[in-house]
């Protein structure tokens, strides 16, 4: 049984920054002090994990170069671009930004961002790296890396293991995609008052990355790296998993086609479903807030495609970035980050401060002892197992367009819900799904017409 109070304790510690063992870091050369002191703006996701690896910024700066503070900031995650256009008008640029690889893709693709291979070098992450990943994933354009690994978030399948058992559903972790719809069903049909399956299916960035899971299982792109991205979102695959969306949707609750992450957290936490697409926080929230829920829930790849086998999963495949124009403190954001990323202390602690949601990139951390004394190990290892590592050979993105190439247009189309308006329109407007992917598809051919510089050279 987990202790959850030990768990909470041991957040609450994590997020003063307690503990302080000596880190073993190698420290690079300080940084030269030029005046007063001054603000370095970060960027990070919503949640407590970009706070933390502040505090090992300012950990750095406290013992290197005293004049200069790191203040976090938080950004919403289909914010990045919007905000930082403007702040690059202003000749105000953040001096560092935690962001999900398409959007670096398109960053650097507009080469606005400072290439970063001189700090990947020195934390060895290319060594480093979790089995399964590359370093080019986090953002890397023309052969040049422009983003230093920070973590990983895979959207996988959540289950409730003992509706699965008492129904006789079978092993989800062989399910096909056939076998999945017929679990959502039986539990819909034999548990009333409960869903069997929840996504999200709101015109919203989390509805876009659980539809797209289901395209590319099903051999769909949004655009072809191999031809210079030429829109494929028309076509037979495309059609297929909205048809599969469709036939899901039957065992979901009324309200999906409004829901984002946080709608889809609760139902699932609430017990008012049986199965869910989501990443790690749902158990941490379960653990903090339905603890018998908790106990029964278990976390697997994704169900198969019955002809390709394909079980993709949306990967929030995170790095930090750096703002190349009008930023004044590029060198010592290098040095810091450095610090940090060398220190498996602290890149433990930045990953159990949203455990299990925040998985480590580098194998010294995942393997850490502190890393492995959490209370979730006790009871959750096959999970974190699938969650941490087994996911890894599996992870894309719209960046990543399965793993064929890297592709710029995606982080202009991130954040415009355009995979989840297609999608609506099969659900709300009634149309056929071949119908709403042919929408789709024009949306998204506008999206690379308009920015076709960018594939230029």
């Amino acid at each position: 049984m987990i202790d959850l109070k030990r768990l909470a304790s041991s957040r609450r510690l994590l997020l003063q920054g307690a503990g302080g063992a000596a880190l073993s870091t190698a420290l690079a050369a300080p940084a030269l002090a030029q005046g007063g002191p001054r603000v370095a703006r970060v960027w990070g996701e919503p949640g407590p994990y970009g706070g933390v690896f502040v505090q090992g910024m300012n950990e750095w700066a406290q013992r290197n170069n005293a004049n200069i503070r790191f203040e976090i900031e938080q950004i919403p995650w289909d914010g990045v671009t919007v905000k930082l256009a403007t702040d690059l008008a202003a000749r105000r640029p953040p001096t560092l930004i935690s962001v999900e690889s398409p959007i670096a893709y398109q960053l650097a693709a507009e080469e606005l961002l400072e290439p970063v291979e001189d700090v990947n070098t020195a934390i060895r992450a290319r060594e480093r790296l979790v089995d399964g990943f590359t370093l080019e994933q986090f953002g890397a354009w023309r052969g040049v890396q422009y983003a230093v690994p920070v973590h990983h978030q895979p959207c996988l399948l959540v289950v409730q293991q003992d509706i699965v058992n008492e129904l006789g559903l079978g092993d989800p972790a062989t399910w096909t995609w056939d076998q999945f719809a017929n679990a959502a069903r039986t539990i819909t049909e034999r548990k009333p008052g409960m869903a069997g399956y929840t996504m999200a299916l709101g015109r919203n960035l989390c509805a876009d990355y659980h539809i797209t899971q289901f395209i590319w299982q099903a051999g769909g792109l949004t655009w072809d790296p191999a031809a210079q991205f030429r829109t494929t979102f028309d076509s037979t695959a495309t059609t297929e998993a909205f048809d599969f969306i469709r036939r899901l949707h039957a065992f979901m609750p009324r309200a999906a086609v409004e829901f984002s992450f946080l709608q889809v957290v609760d139902q699932h936490v609430a017990g008012r479903t049986g199965m869910s697409a989501y990443w790690g926080r749902t158990m941490g929230r379960a653990a903090e807030e339905t603890p018998a829920l908790f106990q029964n829930m278990e976390y697997y790849l994704n169900p198969a495609h019955p002809g390709t086998g394909k079980r993709w999963s949306w990967t929030d495949i995170n790095g930090w970035i750096i703002p190349r124009r009008d930023n004044a403190f590029i060198k010592e954001a290098k040095e810091a980050i450095t610090y940090v990323s060398n220190s498996v202390d602290w890149m433990v602690r930045y990953s159990q401060s949203l455990m299990p949601n925040v998985g480590p990139v580098f194998k010294d951390v995942a393997t850490a002892p502190a890393m492995l004394a959490h209370p979730f190990y006790q009871s959750k290892q096959r999970s974190l197992d699938v969650i941490f590592s087994q996911s890894v050979p599996h992870a894309c993105n719209t960046g990543l367009e399965m793993k064929r190439g890297v592709n710029p247009l995606a982080g202009v189309a991130h954040g415009r819900s355009v995979w989840a308006q297609a999608v609506q329109r099969m659900l709300l407007n009634n149309e056929q799904p071949k119908a709403a992917v042919e929408w789709g598809h024009r949306q998204f051919e506008g999206i690379r017409r308009d920015n076709a510089r960018m594939l230029a050279g």
